[in-house]
């Protein structure tokens, strides 16, 4: 008996470190829908003279905010340069058919490079913005649907507290574009 059960967790391990090598060593999988989204520091400026203008400056407590996948791709990859230990490199988002696709390295994984991509869905929930997360790719493996509900709640949190003083009443997914209405609760 001993001996099944011992073959049995070294058999477990070794599927375990299979599924592990696969996922960092394939990286055909895991790719955004377009071409790579270019990284520019004007485009990153963009973002933030937008949210100064809209929730800043505008004297009206509507606002609207558009950016594309290039402007959001840039502030985030500049934001996680300063970053001391970030936990992706080389991030890009893509903005398509109602969906974003959120793609990058995993930082601390070693010497190999894992591709990770989030496939999430933005909602209203409470005039908060909400996602639910469609799909979550490490390498080639997809991460279980019972994990998803937690990672969701994970950034629901944050964007949260990103959004105390405001009441998010619409956004919507375009081609290249992310529109994001509201009002500032003042």
């Amino acid at each position: 008996m001993v001996n099944k059960n011992r073959s049995l967790a070294v058999l477990s391990l070794s599927l375990l470190l299979m599924l592990t090598i696969l996922a960092c060593t394939t990286t055909g999988s895991v790719t955004l829908p377009g071409n790579p989204v270019e990284i520019s520091s004007a485009a990153a400026q963009r973002v933030e003279a937008k949210l100064v203008e809209a929730l800043q400056k505008n004297p009206n407590s509507q606002f609207i905010l558009r950016f594309t996948d290039e402007e959001l791709t840039s502030y985030l990859a500049l934001a996680l340069e300063e970053t001391p230990n970030p936990p992706i490199t080389d991030p890009q988002l893509r903005f398509t058919k109602g969906k974003v696709y959120i793609a990058g390295k995993l930082a601390s994984t070693g010497p190999v490079q894992v591709k990770a991509m989030a496939v999430a869905i933005p909602r209203l929930m409470d005039d908060q913005l909400v996602v639910d997360l469609e799909s979550v790719y490490l390498g080639p493996i997809p991460v279980p649907n019972t994990l998803l509900d937690s990672l969701s709640q994970t950034i629901d949190k944050a964007l949260e507290e990103a959004q105390l003083n405001l009441k998010i009443t619409r956004v919507e997914i375009f081609e290249s574009e992310i529109v994001i209405v509201g009002e500032k609760r003042l």
